[in-house]
């Protein structure tokens, strides 16, 4: 009964057929809880459904709707499995699953944000030490300029940094961001705060050395 018949155009007995049992699609759309936007892809079914009913009289034992869920069933797997075979496209805002509000674009490292920008745009970004930096220490190839920068500071003897953006907005989104990414890596051992487009961070349990204000 599953066997499929190759769809040519209706004759015109067929069309009459199909238009007169064109109830049996949408109930078959309706018990397999089918959206509309697959409406194309079931009407196939139905049509190839159509033409086994006349093609072989041996499928007639069993009810026309029998045949069309079959058909459509077949149709909607079909269409399924080449859309799964498709690459898939994620927007730079859209939140990375498992992280707290972690974007893709926030694992774009300084290195390869031209590859973004066509190479002539730089990042958006000023960092501000109490000292010099030391060699940057990554946790893997994909973390973002900011995460970089923060272990470059977890792993010097300055005890306070700060991220100063030129919008706010922007602000508030790296520090979702990193905030997302001091949870999912179990850190307690700085914290964060925001203030306008400035972001503070600053280790715990460190003192500043004498005369640095706090």
């Amino acid at each position: 009964m599953c066997d499929r018949v190759m769809l040519t155009p209706l004759t015109p007995e067929e069309r009459a057929f199909a238009e007169e049992n064109h109830s049996a699609l949408e109930w078959c759309m309706r018990i397999q809880k089918l959206d509309e936007d697959l409406y194309d892809v079931a009407a196939f079914g139905y049509l190839q459904a159509v033409k086994k009913w006349f093609a072989r009289p041996e499928v007639r034992k069993w009810s026309f709707k029998t045949i069309v869920k079959q058909a459509v069933r077949r149709s909607i797997g079909h269409e399924r499995e080449r859309q799964d075979r498709q690459i898939r496209t994620v927007s730079l805002d859209d939140v990375i699953p498992g992280t707290d509000d972690l974007t893709y674009g926030d694992t774009v490292t300084d290195q390869n944000i031209r590859y973004l920008t066509g190479g002539k745009e730089k990042v958006a970004l000023k960092v501000t030490y109490d000292a010099n930096i030391p060699k940057a220490a990554k946790v893997s190839h994909a973390t973002s300029v900011e995460v970089e920068k923060l272990l470059e500071f977890l792993g010097s003897s300055h005890y306070a940094m700060c991220y100063e953006y030129g919008d706010p907005k922007e602000a508030d989104k790296k520090s979702k961001a990193l905030r997302g990414w001091k949870k999912y890596q179990r850190r307690n051992d700085f914290e964060i705060n925001k203030r306008g487009e400035m972001i503070f961070i600053k280790k715990i349990n460190i003192k500043p050395k004498k005369g640095e204000k706090q």
